[in-house]
């Protein structure tokens, strides 16, 4: 018979608490952030009040060193470390520990709040806090005071029936002796929930997390799959509290329009890009399976996990984060990416590449000792390259895995850029710009990485709007919109013409080669007419000069409004590919 892997232990709330509230067992986040709404919490506590089961938690002994007597941060608890972390059932637990003991909770935004239960004592029922209940003389608006007055639990109650008793009186009306017993008995019944039993499976500490993640997806198939991040962040927050904070705080400030933050129109990062970023720029690995090890301290050579090398990994993790976590080196990175044309969340198709390029910034920042004005061209070509190709969109672990492995021998800044520009000319070469290009740009999907390619090589080149004396790069900018786009994408053939002429299929009208970006103003004047009529107006707005390299930019064939429509497609994704060669030249 195989070995068991867990251990059925059955828990009251009160014991899990307890537990918690020592430090003894871990509330790590592990699921994400707490995602629960306050609906979901009153209909919890309703079914335990009713004795209906709500589930299992799942909890693996996950820490060696948990039997040092020690303090965290200022709370003087017994446990230094977690004995154990709650990797099933986080939102159940979380959601009892916030409601029974008034805790805050943050959520999956990092937006810190309370969440606040009502119960009525006389009718045996649970409402979300709201003016109503608080105001309702015969709700108790927070239970959260009832467990804080456990202890005189006595004397709370009595008070809290002469409380509904004054109330009635005020409207001519007499609480019965019936009421008042059930008034007791009901706020008797909601304290007893802290001994209510919830079914607990230990999982050993020896379990690996390849087991734990297997196991958890097995018995929860509505639960999200746990990925080797989910469980460095845990051990972050099991060994490195503090870590774990300025992770979230960075990520929350990332999403705050204030002076000083690491806030921005471009990219959001969640804590698990700020894995990626530090496991691959500080300990040269992309797969977060090996870089978990690390962590966990294991020697790969003889596969044994240590304490002290586990101390000496989190170490350099400091050290890491330091730079990674720098605003003021976040923001001069994200200059590189608008450099390359890339100024608006909008045209960002993979976050990817924005994760792997902040990587490679850092490596030519520290490791390489590049000048600020030279590791931004570079990084801005790095960057425009793996977003138009989707470098990093098929398998990005391997191919990151791939490019570290190739730095690891490279010692000078010198042999640095050589690297980088070898694998970007081995991508963008005669081939893919004449081929691979338009070919990818046959394509109707709006987030196709090559259409977003050839919107940022328009502002790499400063190319004005259509129809327009404006630029692209300045329409584009989210500071730039009203309370309509100041640019929209426009059909060249319009739909309704195309439809009149037998094209009616949308995936050969939403072609990527048969949009142009203009200000909303002109799609308005365009509607459904015909190329070849809406262009008499329109050409008249453009000074005759001007047309060749507003045609060039806007990869117009001449006389393009006559043309059949296919022929058209065929014919300007070839020149949009040039437009994108030419923003990369721009670049360099």
């Amino acid at each position: 018979m195989s070995k068991t892997l867990f251990t059925p232990v059955p828990r009251t709330v009160r014991e899990l608490i307890m537990e918690v509230e020592t430090g003894k067992l871990g509330l790590p986040d592990l699921q994400r952030g707490y995602v629960w709404r306050a609906a979901k919490v009153r209909d919890l506590l309703d079914s335990m009040l009713k004795g209906y089961p709500i589930g299992y938690l799942m909890i693996w002994d996950a820490a060696d060193d948990t039997e040092k007597s020690k303090t965290i941060g200022i709370d003087n608890k017994p446990f230094g470390t977690p004995k154990s972390l709650v990797i099933d059932g986080q939102q159940r637990l979380t959601s009892l520990y916030a409601v029974m003991y008034g805790k805050k909770i943050v959520d999956a935004k990092f937006n810190e709040k309370q969440i606040i239960i009502s119960f009525n004592p006389l009718t045996r029922t649970f409402a979300v806090g709201d003016n109503a209940t608080k105001r309702g003389a015969e709700w108790i608006y927070d239970i959260s005071e009832v467990f804080r007055n456990e202890s005189k639990s006595f004397a709370y109650i009595s008070e809290k029936v002469q409380t509904i008793s004054d109330a009635r009186e005020k409207t001519d009306a007499t609480l019965t002796d019936d009421e008042k017993q059930c008034i007791q008995q009901n706020i008797m019944d909601l304290l007893s929930l802290t001994g209510f039993s919830i079914p607990t499976l230990e999982i050993s500490g020896n379990s690996d997390e390849e087991s734990v993640a297997d196991i958890f997806v097995r018995v929860n198939s509505g639960g999200e799959k746990l990925g080797e991040d989910d469980f460095i962040l845990t051990l972050i927050s099991v060994y490195w509290p503090e870590g774990r904070q300025k992770i979230v705080d960075f990520c929350r400030s990332a999403k705050t329009p204030k002076p000083g933050t690491a806030y921005n129109f471009l990219f959001q990062p969640s804590p698990t890009h700020i894995v990626r970023v530090a496991m691959s720029y500080g300990f040269h690995r992309a797969r977060l399976h090996y870089a978990y090890m690390l962590l966990r301290g294991r020697d790969f050579e003889n596969g044994v996990y240590t304490d002290s090398l586990r101390i000496q990994n989190f170490e350099k993790l400091k050290q890491v984060l330091e730079q990674v976590l720098d605003v003021q080196i976040w923001k001069n990175f994200l200059k590189c990416v608008e450099a390359a044309g890339f100024v608006s969340k909008s045209l960002i198709s993979s976050e990817n590449a924005l994760v792997y390029s902040y990587v490679m910034y850092l490596f030519g920042k520290f490791h390489y000792g590049m000048s600020e004005s030279a590791l931004r061209k570079l990084i801005a070509k790095w960057f425009f390259m793996t977003a138009v190709t989707g470098y990093y969109t098929g398998s990005p672990e391997t191919d990151m895995e791939s490019d570290l492995a190739d730095l690891r021998n490279v010692k000078t800044e010198e042999a640095f850029v050589a690297l980088l520009e070898k694998k970007i000319a081995s991508v963008f070469t005669g081939d893919y710009f004449a081929i691979t290009l338009p070919n990818s740009l046959a394509n109707s999907a709006p987030r196709n990485p090559s259409w977003l390619g050839y919107c940022a090589a328009l502002n790499v080149l400063d190319a004005k709007v259509l129809f327009s004396t404006l630029h692209t790069r300045e329409l584009f900018s989210p500071t730039a919109d009203g309370k309509k786009k100041a640019l929209e994408r426009h059909h060249l053939f319009p739909k309704a013409y195309l439809a009149r002429i037998g094209i009616a299929d949308d995936r050969d009208r939403n072609q990527m080669a048969n949009f142009a970006f203009i200000e909303w103003s002109d799609n308005i004047e365009v509607l459904d007419t015909s190329p070849a009529e809406y262009m008499k107006d329109q050409l008249a707005k453009i000074d005759p000069t001007e047309k060749g390299s507003i045609y060039a930019d806007h990869a117009l064939p001449e006389d393009w409004e006559h043309m059949d429509y296919f022929d058209f497609l065929s014919t300007r994704r070839i020149l949009m590919a040039e437009v994108v060669k030419q923003g990369y030249e721009q670049l360099r």
